[in-house]
């Protein structure tokens, strides 16, 4: 089962779903603000994706962040602060087959096609 994970309002999560609809690809949706996410997901993405790559540094979210939290992102209070806080996350994250993908582009495309065969 493919998970996407995001946020309704996203313009990046809306491609996606279209294009999953397009592709004839079944999907579950969840949205990280009707839907409180586990520490156990948090944790996993964190040690599995890195918060390098998972913390999204360019939006809104980050430029309203306290610089006490901003610090505890690079702590062990990092599972909070996101959980606190999910749309901190870059979004799309795609779930396929216990593997990630952050984002959607043409490049995300090919490899949700290369893990979907």
């Amino acid at each position: 089962m493919t998970i996407l994970y995001g946020i309704s309002n996203c313009d990046t999560c809306r491609k996606a779903k279209k294009w999953f609809g397009e592709n004839k690809i079944k999907i579950n949706f969840f949205d990280f603000r009707k839907n409180q996410l586990t520490r156990d997901q948090v944790e996993k993405w964190v040690d599995t994706i890195g918060l390098d790559v998972l913390i999204n540094r360019r939006g809104t979210t980050w430029r309203n962040l306290s610089e006490e939290h901003r610090e505890a992102l690079n702590g062990s209070n990092c599972v909070d602060v996101l959980l606190g806080a999910p749309t901190l996350m870059k979004r799309p994250i795609i779930e396929i087959n216990e593997q990630f993908l952050i984002g959607f582009n043409s490049s995300i495309m090919k490899q949700i096609q290369l893990l979907k065969m």
